[in-house]
């Protein structure tokens, strides 16, 4: 969330990617410059933290991130997946869970259910 909060975009692809490495080593998917542009916008917040981090099958890990923008707060769900190199990478975004960040943001709201954000995996295009 650093690396979002700094707009630093080779940093966000070297820690988002599949078991087979990150984005940056890989260069998948083929269009993983754009996606990685495009998590950053709907990512950039006020503040966030991890509220989650579970295990699940296939050594993969189920992260919720709650992230505040404005006076909104949404809660994100990630999962990561182990790298053959041993590191931990963001594998799934449910950007969906994110608000639009193009939308003002109404007092007290906690979800914006009128986005049509997508949600950004990795999994299937490797």
């Amino acid at each position: 969330m650093q690396a979002v909060a700094d707009s630093n975009l080779p940093k966000m692809a070297d820690l988002w990617g599949t078991p087979n490495g990150s984005a940056s080593k890989t260069r998948q998917p083929t269009d993983w410059e754009r996606r990685i542009a495009i998590i950053q916008a709907y990512l950039r917040s006020d503040s966030f933290r991890l509220t989650a981090d579970v295990p699940e099958a296939d050594g993969r890990r189920a992260v919720q991130v709650e992230i505040r923008r404005q006076a909104c707060t949404w809660s994100v769900p990630f999962t990561v997946v182990k790298a053959g190199d041993g590191s931990w990478l963001i594998n799934q975004i449910d950007l969906t869970q994110a608000g639009n960040p193009a939308r003002p943001c109404l007092e007290g709201a906690s979800a914006d259910s009128s986005n049509s954000s997508p949600t950004t995996d990795t999994s299937s295009r490797q």
